[in-house]
């Protein structure tokens, strides 16, 4: 199966720079072929503060060449992690536009698994039940059974030098429990967005992936620079022998550095989006 990654997207009035990447890389999705398109989360530019712009994202959503199984991002249904109370009233909203917040396929030897990063460490009965759903089908898969993990936060520090932890990845309880939990058997692949950064690394055995913003990078004085900072699209190959994954920038999609974006100013004043990546 061929599946489409797609993450950051940003999209907003406000941010045409950022509609005009979505149309390349819905240029190329078209060209391509996937059966599927995940997306990671913060499919709108700032849909916490503004809700329109949650709309504006699941209108164009409607409209890809592809099936999509969206999942949402701190820009969609607020900060939540454990670093600020969960909005129900946003996460209502994101179901209601998007679709579940948390999903599984079955396809070619593998469970694809997607979850809602924002619960964890919420400690609300939302992530209880997500939890308990998520190792429901661990505990039911059968052992030659992969697994690959779709979330907008990354799980784990991967380079010591990053000096980022709390805003950035998933709480340590979380990680933990992901990682050496009812999945640890058959966990092959971490997939997430939120960082804005490129990086492909293995730990434990498990490769993580953190798939770029289609959207625009954060220049080195926001945001410390870990993995590569560009824009595009993946592209995952999954079948009963292989796994593969590239990374593509599709012809017309720009490499938008935030501070140089208009829109950039009134997205300081209503959410510090370079803090929390």
């Amino acid at each position: 199966m061929r599946i489409a990654l797609i993450t950051d997207s940003h999209l907003s009035p406000r941010a045409p720079e950022c509609v005009t990447n979505w149309d390349a890389a819905r240029r190329a999705v078209e060209r391509l072929s996937p059966e599927l398109t995940v997306h990671l989360g913060d499919i709108s530019l700032d849909g916490q503060t503004h809700p329109d712009e949650l709309d504006f994202a699941a209108a164009l959503v409607q409209r890809w060449p592809t099936e999509m199984r969206c999942l949402p991002g701190n820009h969609d249904m607020g900060d939540g992690s454990g670093e600020v109370p969960l909005d129900d009233a946003l996460l209502a909203s994101y179901l209601r536009l998007f679709g579940p917040d948390h999903w599984s396929l079955s396809v070619d030897g593998w469970q694809l698994l997607g979850i809602n990063a924002q619960l964890l460490g919420s400690g609300t009965p939302r992530e209880f039940e997500q939890w308990r759903w998520l190792e429901a089908l661990a505990c039911a898969s059968p052992s030659p059974t992969r697994t690959a993990l779709f979330l907008h936060r990354p799980l784990a520090r991967v380079r010591p030098n990053d000096p980022k932890d709390r805003g950035r990845y998933v709480t340590r309880a979380a990680r933990e429990r992901l990682l050496d939990g009812p999945l640890k058997p058959t966990l092959r692949l971490v997939i997430s967005g939120h960082t804005h950064q490129y990086l492909d690394v293995v730990a434990s055995g498990v490769r993580h992936v953190w798939m770029p913003s289609s959207g625009f990078v954060l220049p080195d004085e926001m945001q410390a620079r870990v993995g590569e900072k560009l824009v595009g699209i993946g592209l995952l190959d999954l079948d009963d022998e292989t796994m593969r994954f590239d990374l593509c920038c599709p012809d017309g999609m720009v490499r938008h550095e935030l501070s140089a974006m208009p829109v950039f100013q009134a997205l300081s004043r209503s959410h510090q989006i370079g803090q929390t990546k």
